[in-house]
């Protein structure tokens, strides 16, 4: 469990990092007389990351169906942190002039490519390993993972900007964040290179009850629930991304506080997010994954547009209370589903269903977020139009959810340990 966990962290902080460097980055990789042509330039670049995804998904997908759950983890982290180290390092445009945006884009790609593997196996691999009756609080792990990834990216961005200087950050600062997630890929290393792999793929292997090609036998046998993960991605990525990498960007530009103050308080707002998704866990282990997640649909459909309404003209303390009271939902949505992926595939297909759904999904709503809602800003004139956006999504989820006739994951369900149980058939 702390091996997917503290993946997770390594992952998303790598990929995310990026995001709260992109006010600091983008006139150093994209300099440009328009200060919003340059972000809209830098947030292109973040965003085609999450393009690389679904084939790092298929990839991956087919690494963990046919070669083990562990593989798939342990090389998915490795190529991360390669490719971090290496945008750690790059020469700026007026160095080399469009080499940089250039080798930019091929570190971004490849830390896009990685990490269309880690949530989709480590999702797999905590659901096969957990047991049955608390794959709600262990989903949870793997969220509080990519949240407190996120948190530590937004922390060590703060603490950098609050260090040096304008000009220091602009001429090295920058480049310390991506160096400081280090010591943390080395302990993610050293746990997965420790951990089994789950039972479940042990035992399929002995018996050699494995897919030759997993994404020939998804499309044959399972494409609907492909579509089922795609549309609950779209609520989870919007609602997650906005809150993770967007607000943070909104509350400077259009509220015009400082960079240092919004990002430490994104920073605890994300932290809060974070101490939220093992009570989430419980929630869903509780009362089932079908209410917990109608309840954070509705929740961000409901708080989006007043929330973003309190963030510009109110003060900061405000802008921040309005922050945590929508970022709710995203704890609400990531735990609920979280055992749902999985148990709508067949373990044979398993990891390359949850990992091309969901990141498809995260092409469509997630990494293109930020570039969203800055795009809808500027061509309508509206700080609030963001919020069309999320609740737009928040209707995509929840239609999604409709199509899902089977009972969802619901321990209170099951009979207790020791009675006679059945397996759970996937909830088509």
């Amino acid at each position: 469990m702390a091996a997917a966990g503290i993946g997770t962290v390594v992952e998303y902080y790598d990929l995310t990092v990026y995001a709260y460097l992109a006010v600091v980055v983008s006139p150093l990789f994209f300099p440009s007389d328009d200060p919003t042509a340059s972000l809209l330039a830098s947030l292109a670049v973040f965003a085609s990351a999450y393009l690389m995804r679904p084939i790092g998904g298929l990839f991956f997908g087919r690494l963990g169906d046919r070669y083990g759950r562990k593989r798939a983890l342990l090389v998915s982290v490795i190529l991360m942190g390669v490719a971090t180290l290496i945008m750690a390092f790059l020469p700026t445009y007026a160095a080399v002039g469009v080499l940089a945006p250039t080798l930019l884009v091929i570190a971004r790609l490849a830390q896009g490519f990685s990490a269309g593997g880690e949530l989709g196996g480590a999702l797999t691999y905590v659901y096969e390993i957990v047991g049955p009756r608390r794959r709600g609080l262990g989903g949870s792990i793997v969220a509080l993972g990519s949240n407190t990834g996120f948190a530590l990216a937004a922390i060590v961005v703060a603490t950098t900007s609050a260090l040096t200087s304008d000009v220091q950050m602009t001429s090295w600062g920058w480049r310390i964040p991506f160096i400081a997630g280090l010591p943390l890929l080395l302990l993610c290393l050293w746990l997965r290179s420790r951990i089994e792999d789950t039972p479940e793929f042990e035992e399929a292997a002995a018996s050699a009850d494995l897919a030759k090609s997993p994404f020939k036998e998804l499309l044959a046998s399972q494409p609907f629930q492909v579509l089922q993960v795609f549309g609950l991605g779209i609520a989870q990525n919007a609602t997650g991304y906005m809150v993770l990498t967007y607000i943070g960007i909104h509350l400077v530009r259009e509220g015009g506080y400082s960079q240092t103050a919004v990002t430490w308080t994104a920073a605890g707002v994300i932290v809060f997010v974070a101490s939220l998704m093992p009570i989430a866990g419980l929630l869903v282990d509780r009362f089932g994954s079908r209410t917990m997640l109608t309840i954070g649909l509705l929740w961000a459909a409901i708080f989006a547009y007043p929330a973003m309404s309190l963030m510009t003209g109110h003060g900061l303390a405000v802008a921040g209370l309005a922050f945590a009271v929508f970022a709710v939902c995203t704890p609400l949505i990531q735990v609920s589903t979280a055992p749902v992926f999985p148990e709508l595939f067949d373990s044979r297909v398993r990891l390359t269903g949850v990992a091309l759904g969901f990141n498809l999904a995260t092409v469509v709503a997630g990494g293109t977020a930020a570039y969203i809602a800055t795009w809808l800003i500027d061509r309508t004139g509206d700080p609030l139009s963001p919020a069309y956006f999320l609740i737009g999504a928040s209707i995509i989820g929840g239609l999604t959810l409709l199509t899902i006739r089977g009972a969802l994951y619901k321990a209170s369900d099951l009979p207790e340990v020791g009675e006679d149980r059945p397996e759970m058939a996937p909830a088509h």
